[in-house]
């Protein structure tokens, strides 16, 4: 370590490093430029060398004493006084004695290099400079230390200085303007090109292949000036070898995108000179080697796991697709990473049933691709490359249960769908609700593990995916947010309802005709198709988006009414019934109705004719559309109970929820309208109780108490089911959103308190379903959960008068039970309190409701009670609930008899009567 130091100490006396400016400092010290043109070049040339002679022999010094001691560190000083030095012989050894247009000028090296006067010297002395600092580069490119510091800050210097070594043109021997090229000189000269095309070979396959491609296309589009023909064709050429040698596209990929910020994106002009570079041949392949070569190599940044790359190999794998369209190997490349998913494929892959054909690391990689490729907007994508894997896609979110996974799946779904033209979007339709062709022998299965979902091989076709398919689909039409996507696909399936019904109609007549009697007639096909194109069909007509949908393009309903009318006599309920509702919703609506009056007008006699031969429910349907079809513009939502309706399908949430609460208020004024229309409002309520945020599903959960006087049976079911297990789903299950669904239970339990407050004696007829539910909340896994079940269990009790019959038992065995095992205090004190109260209900009627019981009541509470060790508010309830046993027992033991007589007077004395 001494000798480093002594040789460092020798070296900043060289470069004067005591100055601020170690570079200028050095060169105003050891180097006299004259202005004058005839100043004396030799003695220039000689001040020169001699100062990169002392600099080179320290430095080569230091590379002795390294190489003995591999465990030499260098002091961040020492270090910086090494690149000062670096520099100095990059910019004096090497960038002064290049050819014009070859390598970085002094005056971009630094701002006070533009201000310093060139170096005035011969060819041959610029050639005698750059040998002596080209062979000390690459002796300090074998020692790790300074190999780092040319790396990292001079790899562009020592590149120029071997090209024009190794490549620039020699003159033939001869005498020249101001030289003269002798044999011997020639000779000397080819021999050095020899050695260094050898050094240029080493460092250009040794070096870090990004940062070479970076630096040579630097030197191929110098600015200042024009780079020398034979440095383009070098360049050009090693580039070339570079890009078809193995890994060399990822070189070429990360030359141009890992300088960029990731937080930024892709600069798409990068991209494309990428791009643009590939799609040319290069090397001397022909056209099938070289597309070999490259698919080979894209395949490989494919299987990488980096955003960047991929998408980046995307847009290469794109050019090449539309360049070399016909070329079998860019054909095999595209089938494998833009239809990995394609079900034809996967299906006709040979294996045992149960065979895994992706596995979920597969899956997640491919998915990953294909939502890269649709999220790149600055390209144009073929649609015929990528539909092919939408319904393994649809099957994979039918068949996952993780939010990420659904989501980024959903979103490549509506991109895919949005790809489709509208005459095929019928067609897609039905393959995604009713299944692929089933000719085909095999048949694909989704699983899903921890790990995540797989794809397996089956030699049956798998029904139970189609039962999936129906939800699947309705999740996707909500997240659908273009209005002629909605359109399209709710026109499709009006198409569709209407082909599968005249085809269940056909097919059910010839089927009565042919069959037996005692023959029991199951579902078939047709049967189950109906039916799923029926749920989707309910399910949908009712979103605000296909209401806004139907506002703008109202001829969608009415061709499809249409189509049913003109087959009425063959046309199920159902179907009418749909139509019907279809076409008042837009009648009431929409304000286009005088576009379409004749064609409405045609629909009269039709209509009454089915009035007059339908039932009540198709009569009173037929009457509003014959109304609505009648009257000369829409009606105007005046009432208040139309403006409640409007306020509440409005996409504000304050808003909807102010509607919800204005029909609360409607129904507790008992507003006529509103009343007649409370099994509409009930449904209506039913559908925002699925309403993420908490305040419109309160208000929801409010105005359905208050609907609950007209209709007790249908609320208090629904209200019952929401307290068991309420609907609002969480994304993310953390300790917040678990108390904010506790909290929103318990109120429920508070709002069906009120609903039965209200109902007061008619509480009756529905304590079974108050009850069960009660009693299933008691056995909920939050203590919070289970003390106010409990309170309300005794709220319920009191309500009924403590008439609940053999019910009691089972209340009993509850109380017992969480008295006993349950850990949470508020529990047990919630359960003591529930029998005080009990108690105090029956009072005479303990001893014949409870029976065998008494005892064991008894028993508990007394030994709660004289526990020193119980809980205070435990051992007060047990207390007041053994004061009131006893004081019913007493009552029944000890009864006073009524000492009372009475007299009667009556008008004949002789009469007295006593009693």
């Amino acid at each position: 370590m001494t000798d480093v130091g002594v040789i460092f100490g020798r070296i900043e006396k060289i470069i004067k490093n005591e100055s601020n400016n170690v570079f200028m400092t050095a060169i105003a010290n050891h180097i006299i430029i004259s202005k004058d043109k005839n100043t004396d070049v030799p003695d220039s040339f000689e001040l020169l060398s001699t100062f990169l002679k002392k600099i080179i022999q320290e430095i080569d010094a230091l590379a002795a004493e390294i190489k003995k001691n591999n465990e030499v560190l260098l002091s961040v000083k020492h270090q910086k006084v090494l690149r000062s030095c670096y520099q100095i012989i990059a910019s004096f050894g090497i960038a002064s004695c290049l050819m014009p247009g070859l390598g970085i000028s002094l005056s971009k090296r630094c701002v006070s290099g533009q201000s310093m006067p060139q170096i005035h010297l011969s060819d041959e002395q610029k050639y005698k400079v750059l040998v002596t600092s080209t062979d000390f580069l690459h002796r300090s490119y074998n020692v790790p230390i300074l190999k780092n510091i040319i790396v990292t800050f001079h790899l562009i210097d020592y590149l120029a200085a071997l090209i024009q070594l190794a490549f620039a043109p020699l003159k033939k021997p001869g005498v020249y303007p101001n030289f003269t090229m002798t044999q011997e000189l020639y000779d000397e000269l080819n021999i050095d090109r020899q050695k260094y095309v050898q050094i240029y070979e080493y460092l250009v396959s040794n070096c870090f292949q990004p940062m070479l491609m970076k630096e040579l296309l630097v030197l191929q589009n110098v600015a200042d000036q024009r780079t020398p023909l034979f440095v383009k064709k070098i360049i050009a050429k090693e580039m070339s070898r570079r890009l078809i040698a193995s890994g060399g596209l990822l070189s070429l990929i990360r030359c141009f995108i890992d300088s960029e910020d990731m937080d930024t994106g892709l600069d798409w002009k990068k991209v494309d000179m990428i791009c643009k570079i590939i799609s040319t041949k290069h090397g001397n392949m022909n056209e099938s080697e070289y597309l070999s070569n490259i698919t080979v190599q894209l395949k490989q940044i494919f299987a990488i796991n980096n955003s960047k790359y991929i998408v980046t190999a995307i847009s290469c794998l794109l050019t090449l697709h539309e360049k070399y369209k016909n070329a079998e190997q860019v054909k095999n490349l595209v089938t494998d990473v833009f239809q990995t998913l394609n079900y034809d494929i996967l299906v006709t892959k040979s294996g045992l049933p149960g065979t895994i054909i992706l596995t979920p690391q597969e899956i997640d990689h491919n998915v990953q691709i294909i939502n890269y490729l649709m999220s790149m907007s600055q390209i144009v994508i073929p649609p015929a490359l990528i539909k092919s894997n939408l319904y393994i896609l649809f099957l994979l979110r039918a068949n996952c249960t993780k939010n990420e996974m659904k989501l980024k799946l959903t979103n490549i779904i509506l991109k895919l769908l949005e790809l489709h033209d509208k005459s095929e979007i019928c067609d897609v339709l039905k393959k995604l609700l009713f299944g692929q062709n089933k000719l085909q022998e095999g048949d694909v299965l989704i699983e899903e593990f921890e790990a995540g979902l797989t794809v397996k091989y089956c030699n049956s076709h798998m029904d139970n995916q189609e039962d999936k398919a129906v939800v699947n689909f309705v999740e996707i039409f909500d997240a659908m947010d273009v209005n002629e996507l909605i359109s399209n696909f709710f026109e499709a399936c009006l198409q569709i309802f209407v082909e599968v019904n005249n085809v269940r109609c056909v097919k059910n007549k010839t089927e009565t005709l042919l069959s037996l009697e005692d023959e029991s007639v199951l579902m078939n096909f047709n049967d189950e198709k109906y039916a799923r194109i029926l749920t989707i069909l309910s399910e949908i007509s009712t979103s605000q988006k296909v209401t806004n949908v139907l506002k703008n393009n109202p001829f969608i309903v009415v061709d499809f009414v249409e189509s049913i009318l003109i087959n009425i006599n063959d046309t199920t309920d159902e179907c009418k019934s749909i139509a019907l509702i279809l076409l008042n919703t837009v009648l009431s609506n929409t304000n286009q109705t005088y576009m379409l009056k004749e064609k409405l007008y045609s629909f009269l006699p039709k209509l009454e004719k089915m009035a007059g031969s339908g039932s009540e429910y198709i009569k009173i349907l037929c009457k509003e559309t014959m109304y609505l079809i009648s009257a000369e513009s829409p009606k105007v939502a005046d009432t208040p109970f139309e403006k409640a309706i409007s306020n509440v399908f409005d996409n504000l949430l304050p808003i909807k929820a102010h509607g919800i609460i204005e029909l609360g208020k409607l129904i507790d004024k008992a507003d006529p309208e509103t009343i007649s229309k409370r099994h509409y409002i009930f449904c209506l309520l039913q559908e925002h109780l699925k309403d993420p945020d908490s305040y419109v599903y309160l208000s929801t959960i409010n105005c359905m108490a208050t609907l609950a006087t007209h209709c007790t049976t249908d609320v208090l079911s629904v209200l019952c089911k929401e307290y068991l297990n309420v609907s609002t789903e969480l994304s993310i299950e953390s300790k917040e959103n678990q108390n904010k669904a506790a909290e929103l239970r318990m109120k429920i339990g508070d709002i069906i308190v009120k609903v039965i407050k209200r109902l007061g004696e008619m509480t009756i007829v529905h304590k079974n379903i108050l009850l069960n539910a009660v009693l299933g909340a008691c056995r909920d896994e939050d203590p919070l959960i289970r003390a106010s079940a409990l309170s309300n269990l005794a709220e319920i009790s009191l309500i009924l008068n403590y008439k609940i019959g053999s019910i009691i038992y089972e209340v009993l065995l509850c109380i017992w039970s969480i008295i006993e095992t349950d850990k949470a205090i508020e529990c047990r004190r919630a359960a003591v309190m529930v029998i005080a109260s009990l108690l105090k209900g029956l009072g005479k009627e303990t001893l014949v409701e409870l029976k065998d019981n008494i005892l064991p009541i008894y028993r508990t509470l007394n030994k709660l009670y004289k526990d020193s060790n119980e809980d205070s508010v435990v051992r007060l309830h047990a207390q007041l609930a053994l004061e009131e046993l006893n004081d019913t027992v007493s009552e029944f033991l000890f009864c006073e008899l009524p000492i009372q007589k009475e007299i009667v007077m009556i008008k004949e004395s002789n009469d007295i009567v006593f009693k």
